[in-house]
């Protein structure tokens, strides 16, 4: 099951870089949980699918050209560990966003993700989940 989990997530980035943002949400619990860092304007958390969406819409209307770079990913049975870097251009400024790599945690329930969390550390993502991936 975890592989699939760990293939579905990856395919998730895809569809998520690839515009097709309704498509990504498929996977998504009704009820799934949106956590970000404590650093965004907004730091929600966000709920459901259509939190989500909102979340999305937001950053594709700050940004031109926003994507998702995955760098590594580690499956934990439960849960799918992205290390993750985003970049974009915003829209107004013309400024490039290339972030730090960060970790995500994509947390599964049968075959649906129930919450994503935002890491500002890979300690800090090991601490929450009580797992190791290296």
């Amino acid at each position: 099951m975890s592989q699939e989990r760990v293939g579905s997530t990856l395919g998730g980035y895809e569809l998520f870089n690839g515009g097709e943002l309704d498509e990504a949400l498929a996977g998504f619990s009704g009820d799934i949980e949106w956590v970000v860092l404590d650093v965004f304007p907004d730091r929600g958390p966000y709920r459901g699918r259509e939190g989500v969406r909102r979340f999305w819409d937001t950053w594709h209307e700050t940004f031109e050209d926003f994507r998702a770079e995955v760098l590594e990913i580690h499956d934990l049975d439960d849960h799918v560990v992205v290390i993750t870097r985003v970049h974009g251009t915003g829209r107004d400024s013309g400024a490039e966003v290339n972030t730090a790599p960060f970790p995500i945690v994509w947390t599964w329930r049968g075959d649906e993700i129930v919450r994503m969390e935002m890491f500002i550390s890979e300690e800090s993502a090991r601490e929450a989940i009580g797992k190791d991936w290296r």
